[in-house]
Parts: structure tokens; C-alpha cells; sequence
């Protein structure tokens, strides 16, 4: 099957498309609840510049960049660095999801919600973050609810990071997911982004009555190969977290994994920093969130399929659940769970196959 890519390129304010312009060495990662990144270059001794307007649709901080696979985009962020190469005659670009550009945003005016649902709390940051005159990228919002009713205050002198914000959120016990999607607009068919936020989380959970439940397979399956790392120096099961303050004033939370201790773990301890937070309720629930995360072991494994072989890169998305089935020398008993996808790398392959590198983590 032929596979093929454009790159769309946009004004960032206006989203008008200022050029479709030919990108080499691509590679471009989608991570939940984070940004993704692309990059790539273009030859321009392969084609006259100014005429591709190749200078002004790739302005960092005032470009966007779509990704279209067979007429449907599967990325969209905003270009951040360029760099020309005069030996190779090529132009590097490093773009990051939209998600990004709401890293450059503060919250500037005091918000207070009282017993207010999470993801309306994270709507509304994103909605006033782009009421400000030039600050609207065109990021669509939705009317998700998740139940979970919360306190919070954002004050215009701590000047919080408005993507941080809903990070902190997202990560807090009893918390979401979320992403900015993009696609093409039924009626108009010019690309348009999308504030999707997911209670208790996004993708699709595993189903083994399911027939077209996601299963992947190694060494006689659509696995190419895997790497399984195990990693217990970034492991703990006591989180100090700590918040606003200094000295004997600094505020502090302190969160275990107690089952640990049980099963005969040693302590492991490490240090969370939330130097803007000034609530002890929100601090302790990102304590709690965060030793649920690290506590060991927070087992990853990385597998490269092919785009095109069942499960094809249609048939998953970040957050979607898969079974993973290995049997080989690392797993002689054969290793047969349910795991999540929270990342994948794509390399479109215009010289050689089109590969995607699944990152896995053991599912809920």
C-alpha cells in the first residue's frame, strides 16, 4: 500500500495555509498528557525558496505545521527552531504539538473555582489564555465534565504556566487525560484543533472479546524488534513534595506507597518541587499522584512495528490499550499482558519502510 505525507504550513494567528513544502528526515512522537515533537529538514538546492515561500511559512514562534496522511492530519504543532546547514544546503526545523504554545502562556488574571469539575477548570485556563488580544490560536474547546468537583485559586501575581496548571491537574489523584487534536473540518476542510479531555482516561480499554482489540506480537507477529528496560533509579515510594514557602514555613506533603513496605521493598525517597503551589489540598494530591506514578517498578517497553501490517497506524491512538505477547529468551515462559500505549515515534520512511516505535506501559 502506498503511504503518502504532506506538510501543511499555516499562520499560526490566522491558520492560513501559507505553503506545502517537501520534508526529508522525519520523524515526529505523540506522548500522553505531553507534547510531541517533529523534526525534519528541507532541501532547498532541490527547489527555488522564494518561490515555495519556504522563508515566511516557517518562522519559529509564528508557524504551525500540519501532518497529512492520506488526506487525514495526524499532527499538528507549531514550528519553534530553524536552522540552515550551508554545507548540506538544508534547513532543519524542530516543531512541538500545539500543546506547546499554551507552555508560553501565564495565567495573568486571578481565577478562583470553588467545587468546580476539573475539566471545566481546565477549559476555562485554555479559553482565557486566548481571550487576550493575539493570543487565540484557534485551539476549540469542548463541554466535557468528569464529576470530580474541586478548589482551586490561580493568582495574577504568581503568574502560573497556564500548561503546567493543567498538568498539575491531570496528575493529581482522581485526575485526566488530555490533548489538542487536530483534523480537517467537515464542511470547510481547513485543519482545526481540538481540546479533548478525557475522564478517567482516554483510549481504548482492553477487551479480549473484542475483535478488533489491539494485539501485538514477537517473534512471530508484527513486531520488528523490542527493547525492555528496567530502570529502579527513577523509582520511589515516598514523594516529599514540596510547595510555596521558605524555611520552617516551606509547605510540605508526604506520600507513600505503604503496600511497598509490606511486600518487603526498601524505602526509596525522592523530592517533588511545586514552588507556585500555595494549596495544601492540591499539594498533597500531587504528592499522592506522584508516588502512585514512580513507585516501583514503572516498567516501559518499546516496540517497533511496521505502519501498514494489522494493527495498521489507523487502528491506535495514544492511550488506547493493547496485548502484548512475547516469547523469546528474555521471556521463555512467554510474556502475555495488557499494556498502554503512552507514546509513539513515526518515521514516514521516504527512503524505506514506514515504522512506528511504540512506547508501553503496564495498564491499569
Amino acid at each position: 500500500m502506498t503511504t503518502t505525507y504532506r506538510y501543511l504550513f499555516a499562520d499560526l494567528l490566522t491558520n492560513e495555509i501559507l505553503a506545502e513544502l517537501p520534508l526529508t528526515g522525519v520523524s515526529f512522537t505523540q506522548q500522553l498528557n505531553q507534547s510531541g515533537t517533529l523534526n525534519g529538514h528541507i532541501l532547498l538546492s532541490a527547489l527555488q525558496s522564494a518561490q515555495f515561500n519556504v522563508n515566511a511559512a516557517t518562522i519559529p514562534g509564528r508557524s504551525a505545521i500540519y501532518v497529512d496522511r492520506n488526506g487525514d492530519l495526524i499532527w499538528g504543532g507549531i514550528i519553534w527552531n530553524r536552522t540552515y546547514n550551508s554545507a548540506q544546503q538544508t534547513l532543519n526545523l524542530t516543531a512541538r504539538e500545539f500543546e506547546s504554545y499554551f507552555e508560553r502562556r501565564r495565567v495573568s488574571t486571578t481565577q478562583n473555582f470553588t467545587n468546580t469539575d476539573q475539566l471545566v477548570i481546565a477549559r476555562t485556563l485554555i479559553d482565557d489564555a486566548q481571550l487576550v488580544t493575539n493570543g487565540d490560536i484557534g485551539v476549540i474547546v469542548g463541554t466535557e465534565t468528569s464529576g470530580v468537583l474541586i478548589d482551586r485559586v490561580y493568582y495574577d501575581y504568581e503568574l502560573k504556566n497556564v500548561y503546567q496548571s493543567i498538568q498539575d491537574l491531570s496528575r493529581a489523584e482522581d485526575g485526566f487525560d488530555f490533548l489538542i487534536d487536530v483534523s480537517y473540518d467537515p464542511i470547510t476542510e481547513e485543519p482545526i484543533k481540538t481540546l479533548v479531555l478525557s475522564y478517567p482516561r482516554s483510549g481504548v480499554i482492553y477487551d479480549v472479546n473484542d475483535p478488533d482489540a489491539i494485539v501485538f506480537l514477537f517473534p512471530a507477529g508484527n513486531i520488528v524488534e523490542y527493547e525492555y528496560p528496567e530502570d529502579a533509579s527513577i523509582a520511589a515510594n515516598i514523594i516529599y513534595a514540596l510547595g510555596a514557602g521558605s524555611n520552617e514555613g516551606k509547605l510540605i506533603s508526604i506520600a507513600q506507597d505503604t503496600p511497598k513496605f509490606t511486600e518487603g521493598w526498601a524505602v526509596l525517597e525522592d523530592v517533588a518541587n511545586y514552588s507556585d503551589i500555595t494549596d495544601a489540598t492540591l499539594l498533597n494530591e500531587l504528592s499522592l499522584g506522584q508516588v502512585l506514578a514512580v513507585s516501583f517498578p514503572p516498567t516501559t517497553i518499546k516496540i517497533v512495528v511496521p505502519a501498514y501490517i494489522p494493527p495498521t497506524l489507523n487502528d491506535y491512538n495514544i492511550g488506547d490499550d493493547a496485548r502484548l505477547i512475547i516469547t523469546d529468551e528474555r521471556f521463555p515462559g512467554t510474556l502475555d499482558a495488557i499494556y498502554r500505549i503512552v507514546a509513539l515515534n513515526v518515521q514516514p520512511g521516504e527512503n524505506g519502510p514506514e515504522r512506528v516505535t511504540l512506547t508501553l506501559t503496564a495498564s491499569e
